[in-house]
């Protein structure tokens, strides 16, 4: 696979982000995103909630895919292989951009906009 710069990754969440949902964990990674371009309109903060209250929130948008954009640290991992095994077992589609994000050197999500210059 080729790698891709941080822009085009950006650019491929923002394409993906038109019919599906975005779940980071606070409200900087929020703010971050939208500096980057993607609208805020389907972006969940979800750091505190459980995964039942996170899929009750993601079908009020009627989308089934979700892209969970989490830190790349510990904590944000675990969240997000928790997340990936129940959001996938009630059939949504997950979009996991942590590699693409991490090959770039992007850790936690609030930096996106920084790194990108913005």
């Amino acid at each position: 696979m080729v790698k891709q710069g941080l822009a085009e990754v950006i650019d491929s969440i923002k394409e993906e982000s038109h019919d599906s949902v975005i779940l980071v964990e606070g409200k900087r990674d929020k703010e971050a995103l939208r500096k980057a371009g993607i609208s805020d309109y389907a972006i969940l903060q979800v750091s505190y909630k459980d995964e039942n209250k996170i899929y009750n929130e993601v079908l009020l948008y009627h989308r089934n895919k979700v892209i969970a954009l989490y830190d790349n640290d510990r904590t944000g991992e675990q969240k997000m292989s928790k997340l990936k095994s129940f959001l996938c077992g009630m059939g949504l589609k997950l979009l996991d951009y942590s590699n693409s994000l991490n090959k770039n050197g992007i850790t936690y999500i609030e930096e996106i906009d920084n790194r990108l210059g913005l």
